[in-house]
């Protein structure tokens, strides 16, 4: 293989490094991990590294799909000494494409990726008006250094191309897919038991299980046999149980902590609901449909291109508990209703966010990147030839 900068040889895997800021299970994590072990190694030779590797959770997964991976050992915000780590790492690996993930990832990557001459430089835009003043004019200030970006919505994409001036042919939607096999309705009981209500977002501030937590105080008065299961940690975890102590339901709220499976516990609920107040493409939400839940989600970001309101679920305002439990409320006191949700999510996931739409829509745009900047097109005869 040949070092960053170079031409690469005919018949050779290209070599791709995936950059995330830490193995946290997370969505953009379980993308990642999808599309490392998704991709054809015939012809691209995927690693993944992350700034910060303390928790080991995805990088366990990745080489159990036999994927390299490197700790860059960012000890705390403006660890310089991640920087000639990743140079360093970028030359020996002789990285010709590089994809990052979420904000330190997508500017370090620009920065250190063009300085090292990586031919491809990949951004990923994950979620929209999240991020402050600052991050955002650094977002516009490095952008022109990346190859191109990819959005993971098209609500994401249009704020990507107005924010951060991306133009049209460098910028690319590809929306999140997820595995059809492994999640699956289950076939719960909607009529008998108490309704059991679930969220497996991670417990950040973004994700605003306060509302759920306010939300689902306000639908117990009624249902008091309900309870709700919270898969996933996070930064917000302490302040959500003091919350549910102070609401009186903690007895019902289940904090699960992360979970290296959610499927199971999707398989429990009858119910689920996605308060975020700022998301770009929610895998959970994309988990619970394929699991055969209806959903009651915020309509924020792209989440009303997963979610259609009355058909797979129902949309309610970011922030306002007295929605969610109405929400709630609506579905679970209506098995009919709460079925016919439950099919026409699979459904929906079937036809458009398969794990299989999302790859061959990745592996198409990473082919017509690497014959644009490379010179390179992939025959299965003879691997890798000149175009």
């Amino acid at each position: 293989m040949t070092a960053p900068g170079r031409e690469s040889r005919q018949g050779e895997t290209i070599p791709l490094l995936f950059l995330v800021t830490s193995f946290d299970r997370g969505g953009a994590e379980k993308v990642l991990t999808r599309c490392a072990a998704g991709l054809p190694r015939d012809k691209y030779a995927c690693q993944a590294a992350a700034l910060q590797g303390r928790s080991q959770a995805v990088a366990h997964d990745l080489r159990l799909a036999e994927i390299p991976v490197h700790d860059l050992g960012m000890a705390c915000r403006g660890d310089v000494r991640i920087l000639p780590r990743l140079v360093r790492l970028l030359r020996r690996e002789r990285i010709r494409i590089l994809f990052t993930f979420m904000f330190h990832p997508n500017v370090l990557g620009r920065l250190v990726g063009a300085a090292c001459g990586v031919p491809v430089r990949i951004s990923s835009e994950r979620v929209m008006a999240w991020e402050g003043r600052g991050r955002r004019l650094l977002n516009r200030l490095t952008v022109p250094l990346a190859t191109h970006v990819v959005a993971v919505s098209e609500t994401v994409a249009s704020y990507a191309s107005r924010e951060f001036r991306v133009p049209p042919d460098r910028l690319s939607t590809i929306v999140n897919g997820v595995d059809l096999n492994h999640f699956r309705p289950s076939g719960r009981d909607r009529d008998g038991g108490p309704v059991v209500i679930g969220c497996t977002a991670r417990l950040h501030p973004k994700n605003d299980h306060r509302t759920l937590l306010q939300a689902f105080a306000r639908f117990s008065v009624r249902r008091p046999e309900a309870r709700l299961l919270l898969v996933g940690r996070g930064p917000e975890e302490a302040r959500l149980r003091r919350l549910a102590d102070a609401l009186g339901i903690s007895p019902r709220a289940h904090f699960l902590g992360e979970q290296p499976d959610v499927a199971p516990w999707l398989a429990q609920m009858h119910l689920y609901v996605q308060p975020s107040v700022a998301e770009g493409m929610p895998n959970s939400v994309l988990e619970a449909m394929a699991s055969g839940l209806p959903v009651v989600a915020t309509t924020v970001g792209g989440t009303p291109e997963v979610v259609v309101d009355g058909e797979t679920g129902l949309l309610v305002p970011p922030r306002d508990p007295a929605a969610m439990a109405g929400a709630i409320e609506k579905i679970s006191a209506d098995p009919v209703m709460a079925e016919a949700f439950g099919r026409a999510g699979r459904l929906r996931v079937e036809m458009q966010f398969g794990e299989g739409v999302m790859l061959e829509r990745l592996e198409a745009l990473l082919d017509r990147l690497v014959a644009e900047h490379l010179g390179l097109a992939f025959r299965p005869a003879a691997g890798w030839v000149r175009c």
